[in-house]
């Protein structure tokens, strides 16, 4: 970046009493200092005071969803404020200060801002990529940053990130689920890890693993916080989840207070309550009659060691309904002896029909795999 840091001007904070329009000034003008090439510090003695005058704002956010058209969701400072809460239960009410790179028309942007309203937190805005740059990278050292596994995997091929990352209070990585190698990779370079589950209806997390839990080799996205709870169906271990954080709606559909929210993961819960997500309902694959589950071919390919990352997903096929297409990085990845090696664990419909390299997996602008490639 041209500048790595910069303060955001007074100028650009709303003298106006009303929420919203603070809320939405604000907004803009972190964004548009971003758009300029600059990180940006965010402090409490700077900060709008939001909520003085009592009434009702609610704010909508772009869906983080990796299948489907995107919707706004729509939430009010309460269910906000009770996913703050919850979060402030689990790891301490104290300042919650941040480093925020995911975008703030996101719920998962948008919460790190909650959150240091609420604690009297700082946060530094900047691109993930800056974490590479030391002038950046030491701003990390105490504070809790978000991340995408996408995201993560590009900073740990960085020394400069990787110091910052260790140093950090806390990652929390949500978003998608973290593959067997990333995981491996966190825990050997000693990072303080907290996997994390939620979702934009969610206002954000809604469980976490801390990350002594996750160092000590424990699997999953942790227990519900205190504001939420998970059950799974019977039928085929759905998740399902309520929480007070749930949002007022979700494009036409409305929600009410304590309704369950059908989500489209699958998953399963310990004994003490640590619930692990093994894939998605709605990017199973029907080929030749058979429901194939790509996660399962997409843990394959990682336990092999010779990609970097994978995305796999069906396509239309007259043939078979659909066809198995595994998408592999890099581009210059021997395919053949990957075959070979994926032989030994994949047979029948589980066994890709066709395979493309390429130097990059597509990703949402929240740095999630793009599932939608048809």
């Amino acid at each position: 970046m041209n500048n790595p840091y910069a303060i955001l001007p007074d100028s650009w904070t709303a003298s106006s009493s009303k929420r919203g329009l603070q809320l939405i000034k604000y907004a803009k003008g972190v964004l548009d200092l971003l758009k300029k090439g600059f990180s940006v510090q965010f402090d409490q003695d700077e900060a709008v005071q939001c909520g003085e005058s009592g009434e009702e704002v609610c704010l909508n956010f772009l869906s983080g969803g990796t299948s489907g058209q995107p919707e706004f969701v729509e939430h009010n400072h309460g269910t906000l404020q009770s996913a703050v809460g919850g979060l402030a239960s689990r790891i301490g009410d104290q300042a919650m200060n941040s480093i925020c790179c995911l975008p703030l028309w996101h719920v998962g942007g948008w919460m790190q801002l909650e959150r240091a309203w609420s604690t009297g937190g700082k946060i530094y805005f900047c691109d993930y990529r800056d974490l590479k740059n030391p002038k950046v990278a030491g701003k990390v050292s105490g504070n809790l940053i978000s991340l995408v596994p996408a995201q993560l995997h590009e900073l740990i091929k960085s020394p400069t990130a990787i110091t910052a990352l260790s140093e950090a209070r806390g990652i929390f990585v949500g978003g998608a689920g973290m593959n067997a190698q990333l995981i491996d990779v966190s825990r050997s370079l000693n990072l303080p890890v907290c996997p994390c589950y939620g979702s934009s209806e969610t206002a954000g997390m809604i469980t976490l693993l801390e990350s002594g839990s996750f160092l000590n080799g424990i699997n999953g996205v942790g227990p519900c916080l205190p504001h939420a709870e998970v059950r799974l169906s019977e039928k085929n271990s759905q998740v399902f989840i309520k929480c007070s954080s749930l949002c007022i709606r979700r494009g036409k559909r409305m929600f009410v207070t304590n309704e369950w929210l059908q989500t489209p993961d699958f998953g399963k819960i310990d004994s003490s309550g640590n619930l692990t997500i093994e894939g998605r309902l709605d990017r199973l694959i029907n080929t030749g009659g058979e429901k194939v589950d790509p996660s399962r071919i997409e843990k394959v390919l990682h336990s092999t060691g010779l990609i970097e990352n994978c995305l796999v997903y069906g396509v239309s096929d007259q043939k078979w309904g659909q066809r198995v297409v595994a998408l592999i990085t890099p581009a210059d990845v021997s395919l053949k002896y990957l075959k070979q090696e994926v032989k030994k664990k994949l047979q029948g419909p589980l066994m890709p029909k066709e395979w493309i390299t390429s130097d990059r997996i597509p990703m949402s602008e929240m740095g999630k795999p793009n599932y939608i490639l048809e």
